[in-house]
């Protein structure tokens, strides 16, 4: 291999990172240019995070990579391009994929093209094992037995397969249920029908847990922070935090030395982990005593990195911390009044990058009537919060105007989260020619003068009765905020955009605690400011448009890792062809190509005959050395997120047009998709399970005050 160079920064990095640059051998390269596409809709992005991770797993397997150091190649190999393209389903994101492959297909990942840039590197001496190399290989004998069978056999061959129908798939390969509802519905005219992903295996994986955290978050309190939100944390909160009168701001203050003690550390960061021990009100200010150490009764927060950059350096940057260490991203002109600009830490202006851009949680039931349709979800993310079916809401006041701000009375129940397709189309790329989102539940608000009356009513509106409070909110106390009144008829309920809502209405007794105050606007020129932000510096918002979507959560925060693991497309380890193949195992629908595709592990040789049945399995039941050698050969993928049974979901609303919900197929779901579960701390995180090397007893979770 040539030797390697420094050379300063890469474009897409920070200014401060040296990169040593490896120089690639230009000897032999099979790219092709005339397989490269000129439409207009062809953009050249930078293809450095290409270069970045080939560098890195070539020199790991030549053995010469070394931790800390950062590689990236001098090039693509020659005739290798690197071209994005709007997405069919949603134009404003575009999809990235590598062109010179002489077949013709692209290359959709880093890790997909390695083996056959190692195949370049070592001067194409062997037979390339990529998937494209192989594929094309396949065909070619496949051609080759059509022309060894006759011309009549080839041109009935090639009749069938002109015949056949092809399911529609996304980029990896996984069928497109929701361009086959499109389809279906466009055929039928109307459709209303549970969305399932048998052949996805992020979708399978998902069912359970995800049901059940959903489950679990309807029953916990709206004032604790959900797994995948953005907060304002600081790494220790010395005594609790208090409004500084004198000085307009909030300041750690010891009731002890009775004195203010500064300003907390405040950054921002990605919600990773949420404590497996309850959270109470009174932990927002002080922490309650806990049976467990932090990292499992409280919160893994990871410092929140740059979205615009490949650099996500910062993502390593976590602690578990407790609650009275966080407080809510949008209230963060409240909190960080009287900090000066330029002494922020970088993660707070990175995450209000963020703040105009959601992503859908679990989509499980596509309705519609033709042209238009929608797909039903169970969640949203919206800027920093999550918001769930269930939720309650605070409203932006309708024609709100910065300069004449008025109070915010309103707030939403949501019954359903829908994602409406307008026009849908009868093509392979677009689903529909428009996309919104639109957000429905009964509307609630304390201003008696916008309340509903009926027609003919004279007297004052009445407010709901303590027994229509409890019924009309999940939350406890609402009552707390005041008098509630209806601001439509009781039966009605009504839609909303995303752009409309606010954020959580959290209980009145946690405002009292956290701003002495049940004002439900406190952070509104906050969300509007950051949103305002984010369409100014959020590369990916293309100009004219106000929000970017994205199929999941971690790519909504344009994450490459989280908890530890790389996410996405990022993840090493994320082989959808190889999962397809596992799951028609388990359905026991394989064919002899799908069982060689799913890798799975089969003793070599052929049996010997008459052999009797060994005992070493009864062994292995009595012996745990043995059981844990056996049980080291199975898969022990860790999946992210499950949930309940979608074919069970049925939708009670009377939809004019279709209403619906979507998921992503192959890309899995909201913030779990592909982010595996799991605790532990190492020798630098407060109250970790680490064990050193030398050591083979299990950690054991450790019990605070012994």
């Amino acid at each position: 291999m040539p030797p390697l160079h420094g050379t300063p920064a890469d474009p897409s990095s920070a200014d401060d990172v040296h990169w040593i640059e490896v120089p690639i051998n230009r000897s032999f390269s099979d790219g092709d240019k005339s397989t490269w596409r000129t439409d207009p809709k062809y953009g050249r992005p930078s293809d450095s995070l290409y270069r970045e991770k080939l560098a890195k797993m070539w020199l790991q397997k030549r053995d010469e990579y070394e931790p800390g150091e950062n590689y990236i190649l001098d090039s693509l190999p020659e005739g290798y391009v690197l071209l994005d393209r709007p997405r069919p389903k949603n134009p404003e994101i575009r999809d990235k994929y590598l062109w010179g492959h002489p077949s013709g297909a692209v290359f959709n990942s880093p890790n997909r093209f390695f083996p056959h840039f190692y195949y370049l590197m070592t001067g194409g001496t062997t037979q390339c094992p990529c998937d494209l190399c192989t594929n094309q290989s396949k065909k070619m004998l496949s051609f080759k037995a059509k022309e060894g069978a006759g011309g009549q056999g080839g041109s009935k061959a090639r009749g069938r397969a002109h015949a056949t129908s092809r399911v529609p798939v996304d980029p990896e390969g996984t069928p497109d249920v929701f361009k086959m509802a499109v389809l279906k519905l466009k055929e039928k005219g109307t459709l209303d029908e549970a969305i399932t992903e048998p052949a996805s295996m992020d979708w399978r994986a998902e069912r359970k847990k995800l049901w059940v955290h959903l489950v679990k978050l309807n029953m916990q309190n709206s004032f604790i922070p959900r797994a995948g939100e953005l907060v304002l944390w600081t790494p220790s909160m010395e005594g609790e935090l208090v409004f500084d009168e004198e000085n307009v701001c909030f300041r750690m203050y010891s009731y002890k030395d009775k004195k203010f003690l500064g300003i907390p550390d405040w950054r921002a960061g990605t919600v990773g982990q949420t404590p497996e021990e309850p959270v109470v009100l009174e932990d927002l200010v002080q922490t309650k005593k806990k049976t467990w150490a932090v990292n499992y009764s409280g919160f893994r927060v990871e410092t929140f990195p740059d979205p615009n950059s490949d650099d996500k350096s910062y993502s390593l940057h976590y602690k578990y911390v407790h609650l009275n260490c966080i407080r809510p991203l949008n209230y963060w002109q409240l909190f960080l009044h009287g900090i000066p600009e330029d002494k922020l830490h970088p993660s707070i202006k990175y995450a209000l990058t963020v703040m105009s851009s959601f992503s859908l949680l679990d989509k499980y039931r596509f309705k519609g009537t033709w042209p238009n349709a929608s797909i039903y979800c169970r969640g949203i993310y919206i800027g920093a919060e999550l918001l769930i079916v269930g939720d309650t809401v605070r409203i932006k006041p309708p024609g709100y105007n910065p300069d004449h701000p008025v109070e915010v009375t309103d707030v939403m129940v949501i019954k359903n989260i829908r994602f409406g397709l307008i026009n849908c189309v009868d093509d392979p790329n677009l689903l529909a020619e428009k996309h919104v989102v639109r957000i429905e539940g009964k509307v609630y608000t304390l201003s008696r003068e916008r309340a509903y009356r009926a027609p003919g009513m004279a007297e004052p509106a009445q407010p709901l009765t303590d027994e229509e409070v409890v019924n009309a909110f999940e939350y406890v106390g609402m009552r707390g905020y005041g008098n509630w009144y209806y601001l439509h008829p009781p039966e009605a309920n009504m839609e909303i955009s995303q752009d409309m809502v606010i954020g959580r209405c959290y209980e009145p007794d946690a405002m009292r605690l956290i701003f002495d105050d049940t004002s439900l606007g406190l952070d509104l020129d906050g969300v509007l400011s950051g949103r305002d932000y984010s369409r100014r510096t959020d590369e990916r918002i293309p100009p004219g448009k106000h929000w970017f979507w994205g199929d999941y959560r971690t790519q909504s925060l344009a994450l490459d890792s989280l908890n530890g693991e790389d996410v996405g497309k990022y993840s090493e380890a994320r082989d959808p062809k190889m999962w397809r193949a596992n799951l028609k195992v388990i359905d026991g629908t394989a064919t002899p190509a799908d069982v060689r595709d799913a890798r799975l592990p089969r003793d070599i040789g052929r049996p010997i005959a008459g052999k009797k049945e060994s005992s070493f399995a009864e062994v292995g039941k009595t012996s745990k050395l043995v059981s844990s050698g056996l049980g080291a050969a199975e898969s022990t993928n860790v999946s992210s997120a499950d949930e309940g049974p979608a074919e069970n979901e049925t939708s009670d609303d009377e939809e004019e047009g279709g209403k619906g919900d979507e998921t992503d197929s192959s890309n899995g779901l909201g913030f779990l998709q592909e982010v595996p579960y799991f605790r532990g701390g190492t020798e630098e995180t407060e109250g970790g399970d680490y064990v050193p090397g030398n050591e083979r007893k299990p950690a054991k979770r450790q019990k605070q005050g012994k």
